[in-house]
């Protein structure tokens, strides 16, 4: 649908509305440790993922998400889970509650005028679009604190809903299996220090990505929206090799040895990434060149007991290689760096003359 827009020069705004659902963790591990700075990211939430703006052919785009609700609620669904993981008796209708919707304003201010402008879906785009940031840099700074995986946007003008679909399962229980002391290790930032370094990237509304840190983010993007099938695998290898700038199909050791460099590693670790990402690549290669024993889509593992070592082993293999992922972009955070390149070079011994 297309809005007849009278003014040359003009500042419309637009409201919306973020519907999230499902807003409880998946897991209760760890939550004493966990959930508290989850709490404290939204109740603190700082102005980049409250404010954006952006400039597109001629029009100035201001988003703007007031994410205090949600600040309240998870304080509140907080003090409600509390009895029930102390074995206590839980507040009455404790489960309707937490299952209730939160309804959050958002507004969309274009300043100008487009070929695009006057279409509904144009402001809606930019708001979408200031999500997935804000889906990067929560969980870049808290891991798990961002799970848009049922959140919706609601344009009073489109008949449709927008689905967000962005899980943060993988930033979740990667942060929860590093508290038990399992490496890679994933921890919180200072959310000042990520969103400095997001800024650096100045990704805006790309649809493509050009750097190779890019590409990882948009990696995690693409995992967050379905990380359960085998195709993962190709999508963590895509985003490990982005990042340190191998070439596909080059060794394993090479990208283990750059890995390890950005990371850090001793000797010790360094051979257990090499062992873990070598089971990742043999699952990559099956799926890629042939020989992968493909699941039915049912994936009943009731039905056929074969599926269900299947199962448990690609997903081990995926939660260490996604927090392999976020771990390296959480590295590079850390380092401050937003570009990096690997130059070989060749080291020789001459015989006396």
């Amino acid at each position: 649908m297309k809005v007849d827009h009278m003014a040359q020069s003009q500042s419309i705004t637009y409201p919306h509305i973020l519907e999230l659902k499902h807003l409880t963790r998946d897991s209760d591990e760890h939550w004493e440790t966990i959930e508290p700075q989850i709490q404290e990211f939204w109740h603190k939430a700082p102005k980049e993922v409250r404010n954006r703006q952006y400039e597109h052919e001629g029009c100035t785009i201001t988003v703007d998400i007031n994410w205090q609700p949600l600040a309240g609620r998870l304080r509140r669904d907080y003090g409600l889970l509390r009895p029930l993981r102390e074995n206590t008796p839980p507040v009455k209708d404790w489960l309707a509650k937490i299952d209730r919707p939160l309804r959050i304003r958002a507004e969309v201010t274009v300043s100008g005028t487009n070929e695009f402008c006057s279409y509904d879906w144009y402001p809606t785009f930019f708001l979408d679009t200031f999500v997935h940031e804000v889906f990067l840099i929560a969980n870049l700074s808290v891991p798990g604190s961002a799970d848009f995986y049922r959140t919706s946007i609601a344009n009073p003008k489109q008949r449709h809903s927008t689905d967000v679909r962005l899980s943060a399962f993988a930033f979740d229980v990667g942060w929860a299996e590093s508290l038990d002391g399992n490496w890679p290790s994933l921890q919180a930032l200072p959310p000042e220090l990520v969103c400095k370094w997001f800024k650096a990237l100045n990704i805006g509304y790309k649809q493509r990505a050009e750097t190779g840190i890019e590409r990882a983010l948009f990696v995690l993007l693409h995992m967050a929206r379905d990380d359960a099938r085998i195709d993962s695998a190709t999508w963590l290898f895509h985003g490990l090799e982005a990042i340190v700038s191998t070439k596909v199909g080059e060794s394993v050791s090479g990208l283990v040895r750059r890995l390890a460099a950005i990371l850090e590693l001793d000797a010790s670790t360094q051979k257990r990434l090499n062992k873990r990402l070598r089971e990742l690549y043999d699952w990559r290669s099956s799926f890629v060149h042939g020989g992968y024993a493909v699941p039915h889509p049912a994936a009943s593992e009731v039905m056929d007991r074969r599926l269900d070592n299947h199962l448990m082993e690609l997903h081990e293999l995926r939660k260490f290689g996604a927090s392999l992922l976020i771990a390296t972009l959480q590295a590079l955070i850390k380092k401050r760096i937003v570009e990096l390149r690997f130059d070989e070079q060749l080291v020789t011994t001459t015989i006396e003359t």
